[in-house]
């Protein structure tokens, strides 16, 4: 983490600031063409988990048949530990966002708050709303965002959870993600390393976490609380101290991962190809829970270039499982799929009709959400500052009006939510 200690230290006091908004339609030659979001053809992107959960899966119960690990009682008996800090809910930072889309939300501790120096990068975000349809996890309002550190080295990723059941007194915990491993006939634990992890959906005790390549999948039932606070990850060599995962005090191992087109026959990663091919980038996640409609995840490709292409796919998820639904050849198939006008997409969401895009701004410059109903032109709803990443809808629920969550990874960061546009 870079600090040697449990946790991270103060989130910023907030205020709430924000700028004006427009909705104009995306115009041609700056941030994308005035093309549609226009459906192509999706039978051809598929998930394969091949045999991974069954890999993984027998080293977790074995560690945990040892008592190596113990597991907190629950997600917010872990998150009720030891706090550092006492935040305040609002906004610290100038957003860019219009007042008339009531935005609210919280800042990150100054040693996470900018990009030149801050050891982590925040990308996907998601939340209770995502993981229950009454929007709470276990009585509790929750926010969720993944990470990937130090800097842009891509060696470590966690997850935070963020309580804001009282927004008078927010509390949060970094849980680090870690790949279970058999060296030698030892069981034990390494660094999620050389994953950009990126996009995040919570969706009951599953956590989904985009890398480019591949879906990783994490379960809160094996939320592992460590004893030892030291740099090292793991057991040790031998696997016989007490566990430690980098001054965190909870790991969570991977359970399973599944591969886009195909799966590598001796399990090294194999590249993902934007815009074209049957191996699509995974870098944004999302839920879509579309009440009487079946649950999907919605992912999105970023394109580096100043070009159009990037492709929006719609996954069918299991409520049974908690886990993207398996057809009977035991590989998940695309429902749908896009192809998005709008440049360097980084999140996409949908509430079952409309589709929210994070992307450049029409103006060539800046980050901004834009809105667009399937085959026809995106327009433009709101400019958000700081390098604005990953969207997550949050449905209404019982009267609630729906609300989209946003995370930037720039200077001066802040995870937001707007009424929606």
């Amino acid at each position: 983490m870079g600090r040697h200690r449990w946790l991270r230290g103060t989130l910023a006091v907030l205020t709430v600031l924000a700028a004006g908004v427009y909705s104009v339609t995306v115009h041609p030659g700056r941030a994308a063409a005035a093309a549609a979001f226009a459906h192509i053809d999706a039978s051809g992107f598929m998930l394969d988990p091949a045999g991974s959960f069954k890999h993984y899966g027998d080293i977790i119960n074995r560690i945990e048949a040892s008592k190596k690990v113990t597991m907190p009682a629950s997600l917010a008996a872990a998150v009720d530990g030891p706090q550092d800090f006492h935040p305040t809910w609002g906004l610290c930072h100038p957003t860019g966002i219009s007042s008339t889309l009531s935005p609210t939300g919280y800042c990150w501790d100054p040693a996470d708050d900018d990009w030149d120096t801050a050891n982590w990068r925040p990308q996907g975000i998601s939340g209770s709303w995502d993981a229950q349809p009454n929007l709470v996890w276990g009585g509790r309002k929750f926010a969720l965002a993944s990470w990937h550190g130090i800097q842009d080295s891509d060696a470590f990723a966690r997850l935070t959870f963020v309580d804001y059941t009282d927004t008078a007194n927010l509390k949060f915990r970094d849980v680090l993600l870690v790949v279970p491993v058999d060296t030698g006939g030892v069981d034990n634990f390494a660094p999620f390393d050389w994953n950009h992890a990126d996009g995040v959906t919570w969706y009951g005790n599953t956590l989904l976490v985009a890398n480019g390549g591949r879906l990783h999948a994490f379960s809160l039932k094996h939320l592992w609380t460590m004893t030892r606070s030291e740099e090292e990850i793991g057991f040790g060599a031998d696997g016989s101290q007490a566990p430690s995962a980098r001054w965190h005090r909870y790991a969570l191992p991977e359970v399973g991962e599944y591969y886009p087109d195909y799966t590598p026959t001796d399990g090294t990663y194999i590249a993902c190809n934007v815009i074209t091919g049957t191996r699509p980038c995974l870098n944004s996640l999302s839920l879509d829970r579309r009440g009487s409609a079946r649950d999907t995840m919605v992912s999105a490709e970023y394109v580096a270039a100043n070009s159009a292409g990037g492709r929006a796919i719609r996954w069918p998820m299991d409520v049974n499982t908690a886990l993207p639904l398996l057809s009977a050849d035991g590989k998940v198939h695309a429902d749908e799929a896009f192809s998005s006008p709008i440049w360097h997409m980084q999140g996409v969401a949908s509430d079952g009709t409309n589709w929210f895009i994070s992307g450049t701004c029409a103006s060539g410059t800046g980050t901004c959400i834009h809105k667009a109903v399937p085959d026809q032109a995106p327009h433009q709803q709101a400019q958000v500052n700081g390098g604005l990443e990953n969207l997550s809808y949050q449905p209404s629920y019982n009267g609630s009006a729906p609300r989209l969550w946003g995370v930037n990874e720039g200077n001066n960061r802040f995870v937001f939510n707007i009424s929606v546009p």
